[in-house]
């Protein structure tokens, strides 16, 4: 019995032993392979542990924690080799008289340090690659014109058009485009497509033509307000990104502002466009401010077709205290005013009044951001203001003459060819081109602090677009110049007039779209 005792003791010893060995082998195995993992990471792979351990000291003081990398969204059109074929953009003018409106967003010959053409090319070089295609431009002070030569000779001279949105729903009533829901893997649900255009262009589930991240024009092309800082602090008015942000940035704020900035810098008792005023910009801006103050003179019904809303009395309301401003010369300086002058009105004036600090606020488009780039005086970016505090949110639109949106002609011979490569163009422009133009271009090396750039996200996410601007329909927007310009607050007896043509031209528009089959 003493005997079996003693072996079943050795036995358990025994056992533990074999136990403490496999663990130790594990655990070296495990040690053996964590070294080599931090040897293969490491450069040199000497002093492995003490290493890390310092840089990971330094990194845990010294590194800003970083967010976790956007993942890239990819068109999902299929990737085709085309053999070389040239895909041609029709589209407004490269160069312009002024350079105000130039388009450059297009083609790229090459890289030259400038951000928005080197993400341009970028941007045509990895789409050429991928689908073995050359891109081409055939640019034209009329693109929408040579677009309907082609298609009324049948000549197949074009894959894609930019031109102006007033000029390419006119091309649409026409005949001259294809409804962009007709072709095939240009995905508009996708985040490259601004889907308030997609949802507010489209008449009768028709849409000719939208915005995207192709272009940059129409981000020029939306109206903003500009305000110069150092006359907001001379004056000690109120902040006005604050303002935005608390939802108190309104018409009569503006208002009360603008009118403490004018001032009369030369003492003849006359104000002109050398003295000192609170707000600057163009007649037509009066229905810009209406569409600002979250009116709609034209909705859609159930089955997207629209109606004429009239003014209502919010709008009456938006245009009577609009008036009380911007229609007092003494207050505002319009360029409307300025018949007399024979230099460049815009350059010499305009522009060059809000540069040498006598402007408040200046109603423009934001391609105005770029142009005060060597201002001395700071300014700043905000969106127009609103009716009252009781609008949900602010809402800028965009000038139907300068902002170019995406179409295309009803002469292309292959659809499919198109969407594929239009989708792929835009989806890569939101990861080259618009960085470029917005948050590098814009949020840091032109916009002059963070408040400025937080108002830009405000700016673009709520455009609008109104289709009684875009489409013209009875020229409401010139009887609302016309009431600005001659200071007239009596507009209800020209609306009651102009209704019926609106009324008309809404039903012309619609007729065109039911006999479009394309």
């Amino acid at each position: 019995m003493k005997n079996k005792s003693v072996y079943k003791i050795i036995s358990v010893i025994l056992i533990i032993l074999i136990l403490c060995s496999v663990f130790f082998t594990v655990s070296c195995s495990q040690n053996s392979n964590a070294n080599n993992i931090n040897n293969a990471n490491n450069d040199d792979g000497k002093e492995t542990g003490k290493e890390n351990a310092d840089n990971a000291g330094d990194n845990a003081q010294d590194a800003p924690e970083s967010e976790p990398e956007a993942v890239q969204i990819l068109s999902e059109a299929p990737v085709k080799d085309y053999d070389g074929y040239d895909f041609r953009i029709l589209s407004r003018e490269a160069q312009t008289a002024d350079h105000h409106w130039e388009a450059n967003d297009i083609v790229a010959e090459e890289e030259n340090a400038d951000l928005v053409n080197d993400a341009v090319y970028k941007r045509n070089t990895v789409i050429s690659e991928k689908y073995n295609i050359s891109i081409s431009r055939t640019d034209n002070v009329d693109p929408a014109a040579l677009a309907r030569k082609a298609v009324q000779s049948g000549s197949d001279e074009y894959d894609l058009m930019f031109a102006s949105i007033n000029a390419t729903v006119t091309a649409a009533q026409n005949g001259v485009l294809i409804n962009l829901k007709n072709v095939q893997y240009l995905d508009l649900a996708k985040p490259w497509y601004d889907q308030n255009a997609n949802a507010q262009l489209s008449i009768g589930g028709k849409l000719y033509a939208t915005f995207c991240d192709f272009t940059i024009m129409d981000k020029n092309a939306t109206w903003v307000y500009l305000f110069n800082k150092q006359l907001i602090q001379d004056l000690d008015l109120e902040n006005p990104y604050k303002l935005v942000n608390e939802g108190k940035w309104t018409i009569d704020k503006m208002a009360e502002m603008a009118k403490a900035a004018a001032k009369d810098l030369d003492g003849d008792g006359v104000m002109t466009w050398h003295d000192q005023f609170g707000w600057e910009g163009e007649c037509w801006n009066m229905y810009a401010g209406i569409i600002a103050a979250g009116i709609q003179t034209v909705t859609k019904n159930k089955e997207d077709l629209p109606e004429y809303a009239g003014l209502g009395d919010r709008g009456m309301l938006a245009f009577t205290k609009l008036l009380s401003v911007v229609g007092d010369k003494n207050v505002c300086l319009r360029s409307d005013d300025i018949t007399n002058y024979s230099g460049n009105l815009w350059n010499d004036v305009m522009d060059a009044s809000f540069m040498e600090g006598r402007i408040l606020f200046t109603n423009a488009g934001m391609n105005r951001v770029t142009l005060f780039r060597s201002m001395d005086t700071d300014f700043g970016i905000i969106p127009s203001p609103k009716l009252d505090e009781n609008q949900p949110e602010y809402c800028d639109t965009i000038s139907p003459a300068q902002a170019t949106a995406l179409s295309v002609p009803a002469s292309v011979s292959d659809i499919e060819r198109t969407g594929i490569i239009t989708d792929a163009l835009c989806a890569e422009s939101k990861y080259t081109l618009i960085p470029a133009y917005y948050d590098i271009q814009l949020k840091t090396k032109f916009a002059r602090d963070d408040e400025s750039a937080e108002m830009l996200d405000i700016i673009f996410r709520t455009r609008s677009f109104d289709l009684c601007l875009i489409y013209g329909w009875g020229d409401l927007t010139g009887l609302f110049s016309n009431a600005m310009k001659s200071n007239n607050e009596n507009i209800t007896s020209s609306i009651e007039k102009v209704e019926p043509k609106i009324i008309t031209a809404i039903g012309k528009t619609v007729e065109a779209y039911d006999k479009n089959e394309n």
